[in-house]
Order: C-alpha cells, then sequence, then structure tokens
C-alpha cells in the first residue's frame, strides 16, 4: 500500500509539471491568434481535471499493473503532444467551441456526481451509479470525449489525430482495469448488478 501511495503521489507530480508545459505551449498559440477560443477551453478541461486529481480522497484498492501505470501516464501527459500551430480547421470555430463547452457541462454533471471518488489509478473509491451514471458506466470520459472532438475539429492535424486514438487507447484499458478493481472489490456484486442496467461504459451502443 505504501509503495502504491507513493506512485500516484509521484503521477501527480508529473501531472502538475506536465500542466505547466501545456499552458505555456497553449499561450503561445493562443498570443499569436487570439480568436482561437477552443484553446482557452481546452485550458479550462484540462485545469478542472487537474483539480480532482490533486483532492480525489485515497483509494482502497489500486490497480499497479504495469499496463494501467502506462496507460494513466499517457492519460495525464497527452496534452504536451499537441501540435497548437499549422492545424486545419474543419468546422468555425463556434462550433467547436460549442463541443467543448457541451463537454464540460457533462463533466461537471459527472464529477459533481462522482465527488471525491476521482483519482489517476484505476481504483475502488467507493461505487457511485446515480445521475449521469445512469446513461453510461464512464461517463466523465465521455465528456471528455465530446470536448476533444469539438478541439479536434477546430485544430486537427494527423499528429492531433493520432495524440486522440493512443488517449482513448488508453482510457479504454484505464476504464477496463478499473472495472476489474470494482469486480474484485466489496462492492463487486452491486458492480455487476450495475452494469446489467447500465450496459455501456462510455458510448452507447458502440461501446
Amino acid at each position: 500500500m505504501r509503495e502504491s501511495r507513493w506512485t500516484e503521489a509521484l503521477l501527480r507530480v508529473v501531472a502538475l509539471l506536465t500542466y505547466g508545459l501545456f499552458v505555456t505551449n497553449i499561450v503561445r498559440a493562443w498570443w499569436l491568434d487570439p480568436g482561437r477560443i477552443t484553446l482557452l477551453l481546452l485550458v479550462v478541461t484540462e485545469s478542472l481535471t487537474l483539480l480532482l486529481m490533486l483532492v480525489a480522497r485515497r483509494a482502497v484498492v489500486r490497480d499497479m499493473s504495469p499496463m494501467a501505470t502506462v496507460a494513466t501516464v499517457y492519460a495525464c501527459t497527452f496534452v504536451v503532444f499537441f501540435s497548437y500551430r499549422d492545424t486545419m480547421r474543419f468546422v468555425p470555430e463556434w462550433i467547436g467551441a460549442g463541443l467543448q463547452f457541451a463537454g464540460l457541462v457533462w463533466q461537471l454533471a459527472s464529477k459533481a456526481t462522482l465527488g471525491r471518488s476521482f483519482g489517476l489509478l484505476p481504483a475502488a473509491r467507493g461505487l457511485v451509479t446515480g445521475g449521469p451514471y445512469r446513461a453510461v458506466r464512464h461517463p466523465i470520459y465521455l465528456g471528455y470525449l465530446i470536448a476533444h472532438c469539438g478541439f479536434l475539429l477546430t485544430n486537427f492535424s494527423w499528429r492531433n489525430l493520432l495524440v486522440l486514438a493512443a488517449l482513448y487507447l488508453a482510457q479504454a484499458v484505464r476504464m477496463l482495469r478499473e472495472e476489474a478493481v470494482l469486480r474484485a472489490g466489496d462492492d463487486g456484486a452491486a458492480y455487476d448488478a450495475y452494469c446489467r442496467t447500465t450496459r455501456w461504459r462510455i458510448v452507447p451502443f458502440v461501446f
């Protein structure tokens, strides 16, 4: 348990350092084109995620497997791999910003329901089944997906697409590992019952 606490503490430090580099890159790109509201909204959404990571309550059980750890590290650092210059805009900036805002609102509703049962490594921090969790089992990830689609549509490059494709592969790993932890814990039977009534993890009828 001591090792897992140190690992999560180290991940939080990595997330903070990454966030500083990310904001620096964003500010530079936005300064050249202040009309790119999607860049500022990306900062807002990632700031919210970072804040919740820092105040999350301690988990009862964490998944310390190499796969889960690698996926979590990438999910904490992916924003520094984005290209913010020389990108293509497939839709007007306000449409991309609107999708980001919709994703942010959904994230806020989901995180308000989850409370401090939020963290980095896949873990058992308590079973939550109300609010947006009635629609899909991982609604926060759905909020991320909506927001990232808005960002990509107005800041498209093949590099950005690959960064997000890798991110959602990592997120799928985190979802599956978190579900395994929940099933193995004290709330395993309740979680299985929840999965039977809420079939989809992130996108209804897809996954």
